[in-house]
């Protein structure tokens, strides 16, 4: 039996503005943390060589390499915010859901889009 306060309660999966804001919130933090990353990463390349093993610089180049990937896709999110698409799929235009978003606020396409998108292969060649 359903109550009243159940029913104002909002689903599981549901995406309230409450819950976009917080998601907002969490991509400007995650800038914040890639920005920093970045310029943490420059000021170890702008380090003599001789200070810095090769490893250590193929580490820290392949590390500036993914924080630029994720600070990029954080703000394609932060534009879809600012264009009013955030939060539906870029493929079908379903409406991501709550859960997918909570765990990868960044999310371009819904969970069936994604998995079609990374198990499909491109034609092979004779």
């Amino acid at each position: 039996m359903s109550t009243h306060l159940e029913a104002a309660r909002p689903a599981a999966s549901s995406v309230t503005p409450a819950r976009l804001r917080k998601l907002r919130t969490e991509l400007h933090l995650q800038r914040r943390f890639r920005v920093g990353q970045l310029q943490d990463l420059a000021a170890a390349f702008a380090e003599p060589p001789s200070s810095t093993d090769e490893a250590e610089r193929q580490v820290a180049c392949a590390l500036a390499v993914a924080a630029e990937s994720a600070l990029s896709d954080i703000e394609d999110a932060l534009q879809r915010f600012h264009s009013g698409s955030y939060g539906k799929c870029e493929h079908c235009a379903v409406r991501i859901r709550w859960e997918r978003l909570e765990a990868l606020p960044m999310a371009r396409f819904c969970t069936t889009c994604q998995y079609r998108k990374e198990t499909s292969r491109p034609p092979q060649r004779p």
